[in-house]
C-alpha cells in the first residue's frame, strides 16, 4: 500500500498505517466483488470459473487437467473439482490418456458446447459492464496494466498442441472473441490470487489482508458500528461478522452494545490491535510494492486511479490524464 495515488485523501501517512483507499490489493478485491456481483446477475447458470474451463476446452478438442489448471490460474485440486462438477452437469467428459495413464483428459460434450455458446452474450456483457465506469481508452489502459500485474510476462500457453487463442467454433459472429488473458474478470481474479500469495509470504499466514483492512478502518474511525465498518471495509454482513469474531478472539478488536441503541454493535481497536496494525505496516507496504513491481511509478499511479474509478472509490476530482 505504497505512496502511489496523488490525491491528498489517499496519501500514506509516513511511518504510520497505509491508506486503504489507495491500496492496490484492496482495490483489486473491490473489483473482484464487482465482477462477482455482475456475473451472478447476468450469468447465474454457471460460475465464472466453470465458464472459463468451458472456454478453455472450447478452443481445442481436449486438454489434460494440468493444462486446464495452468491456463485458468487454478491449483490442481480446484481444477479437478470444477471438472468433476461440470462432468456431473453433463457438460464435460473425462477419460484417461491411453498413452499416459497418469493424465486425465477432458473435452466438451455437445451439451457443454451449447452451454458455452448460449451463455456467451451474457458473459461478454459482464466484461463490458465491469468496465462501464471507465471510458473506452481508460478501460484499455487498465486492462493493459492488469495484464502486466497479473501475468508479469506472457500468459501461459499450455502445451504445444493447445491453441489458446484459437476462435471457439460456432462463436456468435456479432460478439467479440473472448480470451482469458484479455478478460477483465479473469485478470482481476489472477491479480487477487497474486496479492494473496504475496500477503501470506510477506505479511502473515494468520492475519489476512481483509482482517488488516478492518484494523485499518478502525484506526481511522475509532467509534463506529458494525454495519458502517462493513461498508468502509467492503465486507458483506456474513463475512464481516466472521472477520470480527476472529479478530475479537485474538484480542485485536472489542465489540460492545450501543448504550442508546442496543441493536447496534460498536467496534473499536484495542491496544493490541493497534500494535498489530503498526507492526505489520512495513511488510504490508512491501506487498503492495511487489504487487506493482512490473509497473513504472507513473503506471502504478494510473493503475490506482483507474481502479478507484472502476470501484467507485475515486476522489471527487476527475482522474488525472495519462502521462505522455
Amino acid at each position: 500500500m505504497g505512496r502511489l495515488a496523488g490525491t491528498e485523501g489517499t496519501r500514506v501517512r509516513a511511518g504510520g498505517p497505509p491508506a486503504l483507499t489507495s491500496a492496490p490489493g484492496h482495490l483489486i478485491r473491490r473489483a473482484q466483488q464487482a465482477h462477482v456481483a455482475v456475473w451472478q446477475h447476468l450469468a447465474p447458470e454457471l460460475t465464472s470459473l466453470q465458464y472459463g474451463v468451458l472456454l478453455v476446452l472450447g478452443q481445442q478438442r481436449e486438454a489434460d487437467q494440468r493444462t486446464v489448471a495452468e491456463l485458468m490460474s487454478l491449483d490442481k485440486a480446484t481444477a479437478a473439482d470444477i471438472l468433476r462438477r461440470l462432468e456431473r452437469k453433463g457438460l464435460v467428459a473425462r477419460h484417461r490418456d491411453r498413452a499416459d495413464g497418469r493424465r486425465m483428459l477432458a473435452r466438451l460434450t455437445s451439451d457443454g458446447r451449447t452451454a458455452l455458446l448460449t451463455a456467451a452474450p451474457a458473459v461478454v456483457e459482464v466484461q463490458d459492464r465491469l468496465l462501464q465506469p471507465l471510458s473506452f481508452d481508460d478501460g484499455e489502459h487498465l486492462l493493459g496494466l492488469l495484464r502486466e500485474v497479473a501475468y508479469r510476462g506472457e500468459p501461459p500457453s499450455g502445451t504445444a498442441d493447445i491453441a489458446v487463442n484459437a476462435p471457439v467454433p460456432g462463436w456468435p459472429l456479432r460478439l467479440p472473441a473472448l480470451r482469458l488473458h484479455t478478460a477483465p474478470g479473469h485478470l482481476i481474479r489472477r491479480a487477487q490470487q497474486l496479492h494473496t500469495l504475496l500477503w501470506t509470504d510477506l505479511v502473515s499466514p494468520v492475519l489476512t489482508s481483509v482482517q488488516y483492512s478492518v484494523l485499518l478502518v478502525l484506526d481511522g474511525h475509532p467509534a463506529t458500528d458494525q454495519r458502517m465498518l462493513g461498508r468502509l471495509a467492503s465486507l458483506d454482513k456474513s463475512t464481516g461478522g466472521d472477520v470480527l469474531s476472529r479478530l475479537e478472539f485474538r484480542g485485536l478488536v472489542l465489540r460492545t452494545r450501543d448504550a442508546v441503541d442496543t441493536r447496534r454493535n460498536m467496534v473499536r481497536l484495542t491496544t493490541e490491535g493497534h500494535r498489530e496494525l503498526l507492526a505489520h505496516a512495513p511488510s504490508v507496504r512491501q506487498v503492495q510494492q511487489e504487487l506493482l513491481r512490473p509497473l513504472t511509478a507513473s503506471q502504478s499511479q494510473l493503475f490506482i486511479e483507474l481502479l478507484q474509478q472502476l470501484t467507485g472509490t475515486a476522489q471527487s476530482e476527475a482522474v488525472r490524464r495519462r502521462p505522455n
